[in-house]
C-alpha cells in the first residue's frame, strides 16, 4: 500500500481483520471480503469498513441499473509503478466550450423554426472538484479487488459501480470543500489508483443564418454544407448507416423532435435516479441532428447517417444556455453502457484535461472493437486536449465551408482530422433548428461519415482504415480534411452509383 508521500504501508493480518469480514459481490463472478461494521471509535480500519460497506451498497444499485448483460473480456492490471495518486495540476481549468458563439438568428416556422440558441454563451470554465476523487480498484488475478485502502477522517464513498470496460470498481469519494486527493484517500492499494473527478464542459451559441431555399424533401438541407463536404448523399445508393449503432455520450437529445425519429434513438440513462440527465438539452440535440436527423420527411434538415441507430447515453448535465458538464465518473459509466448496447462508434463532443482513467477507458473501448471520435476543443491553441489527443481516439478539429481552419479550433499533429464545424445547422429542442460552430459539431460530422462507411463496408475498423488511407493520399502539407464518402468507398472497391440528387 502506497501513501501519498511515497512510503509503502500494507494493511494485513489483525489490522485488516479487526472489524470482521463478510462476502460481498463486486461485479460478475467477483467475490471480495468486506469488513462488517464495528461498535467502537472510527479507526482507519473502521473508516475503511464503512467505505467498503458503502461501496457494496452503492454498487448493488449501480450494477442493477447498469444491467451489463455480458462482461467485457479481461484486461490487464494498471501499469506497475504508475503514480497511485494523480494530483491536480496547477491549472486544470476547462476552457473548451465545445460549440462557439457567433451571432443571432431567426427563421421560418413553416418548415421548423431557425432560432437563436438560448442564454448567455460566454465561456463558463469548469474545473475538477477538489473535494471529490475517484478511487479505482482493479480486479486481481483471483478475480477480487483490493480492500487495503483508507479514507480521510471526513471522507466518504458517495457512489460506486463496477466497470467491465476498465475491469475495476470505481468509487466516488467526497469530502469537505477544498479537500485534496491525499486528504480524501490517505492510503492507496498497490494496484489501485486515485484521480480527480475531472469535469468536461460544452456550450453553444447563435449565428445569423442565410435565407432558406426550401425543397420538398428537407427544407433546410441547402444550408447544410457538411452534407456536400462529406459526400454522404452521393453514397446513398449503397447505404445510409443501416445496422450501425452509435453511442452519443452527451446531454440528452430531444427524442420527440420531428427530425429525430424516436424509433432510431434509444435514450439510455447512466443513472436512472438522476432525472436531470433525461431532460432534453441543446448540446445533445445538436449532435444527434448532425449525425442522424431524418431524411426526406419534408421537415427541417437531413442527418449524415439517417438510418443509423443512435444510443443516447446522457453523461452530461445541462447548464445555463446551451452548455453542459460531464464528469469522468459519469463518462466511465457511459463507456460501459456503450459497450453493453453493442455500439461500434462512440461520439464524445467534449474535451478537457488528461486523466488516467479516461485514457484507460478509451483505450479499452478501442481494444474491444469500438471507434471513438472526440472534439479537439475550441481554444485556438496547439496544446493537447483530451480525450481527443489519446492515440486510441480520432481527434477532430473544425473547418469552414472552404476548408479553412476555424479560428478557435485547437490544432496540432495530435488533431487527426478536420471536418465541417462553422455555422452548422442542426436540431434543438422544441422542433426547432439553430446554427452553431465548434469542434463538437466537427466531431459529429466524422462520426456520421464513419457510420455510413461502416454500414456499407460492414466493419467499423475497416471504415476507419480506409478513411485515413484516403486522407493520407490527399493530404500534402495541408490540413487532413474529412474526405468524401465515395472517395473512401472507391478505395475500398465499392464504387458509388449516380448521386441521389
Amino acid at each position: 500500500m502506497r501513501r501519498p508521500d511515497g512510503a509503502v504501508r500494507r494493511v494485513t493480518g489483525d489490522a485488516a481483520r479487526s472489524v470482521g469480514s463478510a462476502f460481498l459481490n463486486f461485479g460478475p463472478s467477483t467475490a471480495v471480503r468486506g469488513p462488517r461494521y464495528a461498535a467502537h471509535a472510527p479507526t482507519p480500519a473502521a473508516r475503511r469498513a464503512t467505505a467498503l460497506a458503502a461501496i457494496a451498497f452503492a454498487f448493488t444499485g449501480a450494477f442493477a441499473a447498469l444491467a451489463v448483460a455480458e462482461e467485457a473480456p479481461p484486461c490487464g492490471p494498471f501499469e506497475a509503478g504508475e503514480t497511485r495518486i494523480v494530483q491536480l495540476a496547477a491549472d486544470r481549468t476547462l476552457r473548451d466550450p465545445g460549440v462557439q458563439a457567433t451571432g443571432a438568428a431567426d427563421g421560418s416556422s413553416a418548415q421548423g423554426s431557425i432560432v437563436p440558441l438560448p442564454g448567455s454563451l460566454a465561456e463558463e470554465p469548469g474545473t475538477a472538484d477538489e473535494s471529490e476523487a475517484l478511487l479505482a480498484l482493479p480486479k486481481n488475478a483471483a478475480g477480487g479487488i483490493p480492500t487495503d485502502f483508507e479514507l480521510g477522517p471526513d471522507a466518504k464513498i458517495a457512489q460506486s459501480f463496477f466497470s467491465p470496460v476498465i475491469c475495476a470498481t470505481v468509487a466516488r469519494v467526497t469530502g469537505p470543500p477544498g479537500s485534496t486527493l491525499d486528504e480524501l484517500v490517505t492510503v492507496v492499494p498497490e494496484t489501485g489508483l486515485v484521480v480527480p473527478n475531472d469535469v468536461y464542459a460544452s456550450a453553444a451559441a447563435e449565428v445569423v443564418p442565410a435565407p432558406a431555399a426550401p425543397t420538398v424533401a428537407d427544407p433546410y438541407a441547402p444550408l447544410q454544407y457538411g452534407l456536400a463536404v462529406s459526400g454522404v448523399r452521393a453514397a446513398r445508393s449503397l447505404g445510409a448507416g443501416e445496422g450501425v449503432r452509435i453511442a452519443l455520450l452527451d446531454s440528452a437529445p430531444e427524442v420527440a423532435h420531428r427530425d429525430l425519429a424516436p424509433s432510431r434513438i434509444e435514450a439510455l440513462a447512466t443513472d436512472p435516479k438522476n432525472a436531470s440527465k433525461k431532460k432534453p438539452a441543446v448540446h445533445g440535440t445538436l449532435m444527434a441532428g448532425v449525425i442522424g436527423a431524418a431524411e426526406d420527411n419534408g421537415f427541417g434538415i437531413a442527418g449524415l447517417a439517417p438510418r443509423a441507430r443512435i444510443v443516447s447515453i446522457p453523461v452530461c448535465t445541462a447548464k445555463s444556455g446551451a452548455g453542459g458538464q460531464c464528469t469522468i465518473y459519469e463518462m466511465l459509466q457511459g463507456f460501459d453502457r456503450a459497450y453493453d448496447a453493442k455500439a461500434v462508434l462512440v461520439n464524445l463532443s467534449l474535451s478537457g484535461p488528461p486523466n488516467p482513467l479516461l485514457e484507460r477507458g478509451v483505450a479499452r473501448l478501442e481494444a474491444l472493437g469500438l471507434v471513438v471520435v472526440a472534439a479537439a476543443g475550441n481554444e485556438g491553441r496547439s496544446d493537447k486536449r483530451y480525450p481527443a489527443a489519446y492515440p486510441s481516439v480520432i481527434g477532430v478539429g473544425a473547418v469552414d465551408r472552404d476548408g479553412k481552419r476555424f479560428a478557435t479550433s485547437n490544432h496540432g499533429r495530435w488533431v487527426e482530422l478536420y471536418a465541417p464545424g462553422v455555422e452548422v445547422l442542426s436540431t434543438v429542442p422544441g422542433n426547432a433548428f439553430a446554427f452553431g460552430s465548434g469542434t463538437s459539431l466537427a466531431a459529429a460530422h466524422v462520426t456520421g461519415s464513419l457510420a455510413v462507411l461502416t454500414g456499407i463496408t460492414g466493419d467499423v475498423r475497416r471504415a476507419r482504415s480506409e478513411l485515413f488511407r484516403t486522407v493520407n493520399a490527399r493530404t500534402s502539407g495541408g490540413l487532413p480534411l474529412l474526405p468524401a464518402a465515395c472517395d473512401v468507398l472507391g478505395r475500398a472497391g465499392r464504387a458509388c452509383k449516380a448521386p441521389k440528387r
